[in-house]
């Protein structure tokens, strides 16, 4: 696959993957409501904004086809540094696809997610560094809503109920009934006032955020 800069494969071995959430690039909920690109554009700031590393834009759909990418990449050494952002339903699939690799023995040097979304997040995070943004939850969000699937459903119906009328973000119920995952253990957190999917401002937070993120976190993805 050749970059949307147009840059061949390996010229760089510096590279980064950015994988969408729910309706980001070709999901099937895409084939009932347009897909948002969300993370597309994310990834055309990062290389309009940045020189010497090659990045790519999947859905969190393609899991298994970046995995296997990374790998066939990382053994004929056209990757040598690799960075993983991740948004909504993507940012668990980043924190699994770092587990995978560490598994493989490859490792991901640093590790961005953007507000994740999980039912079932039980990941084992091990990278160079690793940055979670996300945005600000209510009461109900970080108590009930932490259990899954049946608190999601709950928390995300009461928001729904206590906002009406309200100048609110339908990407924000859609996380919510998701489980948005909040505060990780092990990540350097920042917590923002916005909405679920300005995953532009909160990719821009990360980036400036990396240098204070610790070397080496290990833990649990998991609140």
């Amino acid at each position: 696959m050749i970059p949307k800069s147009g840059v061949a494969l390996g010229a760089f071995p510096k590279v980064e993957f950015f994988i969408g959430g729910g309706g980001d690039k070709g999901d099937w909920i895409t084939n009932v409501t347009r897909a948002t690109g969300i993370m597309g554009d994310v990834r055309d700031y990062r290389e309009g904004s940045s020189s010497g590393i090659t990045c790519y834009y999947y859905g969190h759909e393609d899991q298994d086809l970046v995995l296997s990418m990374i790998k066939g990449n990382w053994r004929s050494g056209a990757f040598k540094s690799i960075r993983l952002t991740g948004h909504s339903w993507g940012g668990q699939a980043v924190m699994d696809l770092t587990q995978d690799l560490f598994h493989a023995s490859i490792p991901v040097d640093e590790l961005i997610t953007l507000d994740p979304v999980s039912m079932f997040p039980f990941s084992k995070v091990i990278a160079g560094k690793w940055v979670n943004v996300y945005c600000k939850q209510s009461i109900m969000d970080n108590t009930i809503g932490a259990v899954p699937v049946i608190g999601n459903a709950v928390s995300a119906l009461t928001s729904w109920v206590g906002q009406a009328g309200e100048d609110t973000n339908s990407s924000d119920y859609i996380a919510n009934v998701g489980g948005q995952l909040g505060s990780e253990n092990g990540a350097h957190n920042i917590e923002m006032n916005i909405t679920h999917a300005d995953a532009m401002h909160m990719y821009k937070k990360a980036r400036a955020e990396m240098a204070n993120a610790p070397l080496n976190p290990k833990a649990i993805g998991i609140r």
